[in-house]
């Protein structure tokens, strides 16, 4: 699997040069959603470049040599549950194009509940989309999870099904919170996405490796727990319980991030 990357430079002058985005890394639990413009420029020149390398990176060894129906498709449909600003998507999409020559759109339902997150991921896709010969089509979500309830209105809001689901580092913050109080934060976000995939879909979850001094637990011992709890089936995962990836950017030569990511499917 290749770990290192490099942001392509038209994005690294985008989000550098055109959108004021700042590095400013914390080692402290984050809770993005609570958020002022500011505080989102730094995650922008901080963790936007991690997530698309981390995307970049798991997709790229997904694909590689494999027969997945994602690289016969036309048009594609995706979830970002907490999208952020978007550095995820551009990094599958990025992957997806160079693996499926087909490629020609791509429908992006972005959910978060960070409202500047949110205009900067959609500006990020649109010069994207202006960048490669993908049509990405963004659907913000503007939608913040407090507590179970919260998760029932998206699932019978959301009536698409979807080629892909995904989740980059947004649950360790309802774990933070404690928004579904007790219950395993990962279990309950699976629970409720999993249905909106198509019978060959694929949830990607990947997250923070840290112990969260709210429920006193290993994220990745979690995120295996909550998956484990619903019906699903495993294709792909990192090995051991830490994937260190690593970044360069104008700001920040090999910043490494180390993340526990999951690749599931519906179990037939």
């Amino acid at each position: 699997m290749e770990t290192y990357v490099t942001l392509p430079k038209w994005l690294d002058d985008y989000i550098f040069g055109e959108l004021g985005a700042k590095y400013c890394r914390s080692n402290a639990d984050m809770t993005v959603i609570d958020w002022d413009k500011s505080d989102v420029l730094n995650y922008l020149g901080t963790y936007f470049p991690r997530s698309y390398a981390e995307a970049s990176c798991i997709m790229g060894d997904y694909l590689y040599g494999s027969k997945s129906t994602l690289l016969e498709k036309e048009c594609l449909s995706f979830l970002d549950f907490g999208c952020g600003t978007g550095g995820e998507i551009v990094g599958l999409i990025s992957q997806l194009k160079k693996y499926n020559e087909k490629l020609k759109s791509v429908s992006v339902y972005a959910l978060d509940g960070n409202f500047h997150a949110l205009r900067l991921c959609e500006a990020v896709l649109k010069k994207f989309s202006e960048q490669s010969s993908i049509n990405v089509k963004v659907k913000p979500i503007p939608v913040v999870v407090q507590d179970l309830y919260d998760m029932s209105v998206i699932d019978n809001v959301l009536t698409t099904d979807f080629d892909m689901v995904i989740s980059f580092k947004a649950i360790c913050e309802f774990v933070t919170k404690e928004r579904f109080e007790k219950d395993n934060a990962y279990g309950q976000v699976v629970k409720t996405l999993m249905p909106k995939l198509k019978q060959d879909g694929i949830l990607l979850l990947v997250d923070v490796t840290s112990y969260n001094d709210v429920s006193n637990e290993w994220l990745p011992r979690m995120m295996d727990a909550g998956i484990h709890a619903v019906p699903c089936r495993l294709i792909h995962q990192n090995e051991g319980y830490s994937q260190p990836i690593h970044i360069t950017h104008s700001h920040k030569l090999n910043d490494v991030s180390k993340v526990a990511w999951k690749m599931i499917t519906p179990k037939n």
